[in-house]
């Protein structure tokens, strides 16, 4: 399996565990935890996300690098899910049942929440 064939995947998932408009990414971080997988430079994310832009992901370019837009949650709203699923607004469900419903949501959530207890 030629592992360059999947780049451009692997950039769009760390964009997506790992960015939204808080939490940016340059193209040198990209590189480097591509890394563990291929050796890459960050000319050559730099040309996966402009691939990836043409073909319709909404990432966007800041000052500070780039994220993944159109996500289904903001940082707040999944701080917010979290603490509710966790606090005392459902005194209806066991605490049990509470987290078990949080470790069921952390996977659908991005990467930068799933330390969040």
């Amino acid at each position: 399996m030629n592992r360059k064939k999947y780049l451009i995947l692997y950039v769009l998932k760390i964009l997506e565990a790992n960015t939204d408009f808080n939490h940016t990414m340059t193209q040198k971080q990209i590189a480097e935890w591509l890394s563990d997988v291929m050796p890459c430079d960050r000319k050559t994310v730099g040309r996966n996300i402009k691939a990836l832009i043409e073909m319709g992901y909404p990432i966007i370019k800041t000052g500070s690098g780039y994220y993944l837009g159109g996500k289904k949650f903001g940082t707040d709203e999944i701080a917010f899910i979290l603490d509710a699923v966790r606090g005392n607004a459902t005194e209806d469900l066991t605490r049990e049942q509470r987290e078990d419903i949080a470790v069921r949501l952390l996977p659908v959530l991005t990467k930068i929440y799933r330390g969040y207890d």
